[in-house]
């Protein structure tokens, strides 16, 4: 049996704040959302779900969610141009952890920030030629 990866789960301190974040700020479409609980459509069908961490302890209560210390993941998302995505959320008030840089190890030209969680984002594609 191999499984599909269909959703990553994003748990979150304020739904209406990272909601704002994710619908409003970097585009992405609701696809469901049931307050405490939102989907949002990723390419090739996958989704990006925001799920208020009150909320799932409450439902999950044998699963003990404790504060994460340190950085434990990375949400990477495609995009044209990570210089044209910079400016145009800087634009809107949006903080980065970095300005476009070109990772020639990589193949790729990224830029990070945060959203208002603290979870650190990556907007990348090809170095321009």
């Amino acid at each position: 049996m191999t499984p599909d990866l269909t959703h990553i789960w994003l748990l979150v301190d304020d739904m209406p704040r990272a909601l704002h974040f994710y619908r409003d700020t970097l585009g992405l479409e609701v696809a469901n959302n049931l307050g405490q609980y939102v989907e949002l459509k990723a390419s090739g069908g996958f989704m990006l779900a925001l799920f208020e961490r009150a909320a799932h302890q409450a439902g999950e209560p044998a699963i003990a969610l404790s504060p994460v210390s340190g950085q434990r993941t990375t949400l990477a998302f495609e995009v044209e141009s990570p210089d044209a995505s910079y400016a145009s959320l800087r634009a809107q008030g949006v903080e980065f952890a970095s300005v476009p840089t070109n990772q020639a190890d990589w193949g790729l030209r990224t830029v990070f920030l945060r959203d208002p969680d603290g979870n650190l984002l990556c907007l990348y594609g090809g170095i321009p030629a």
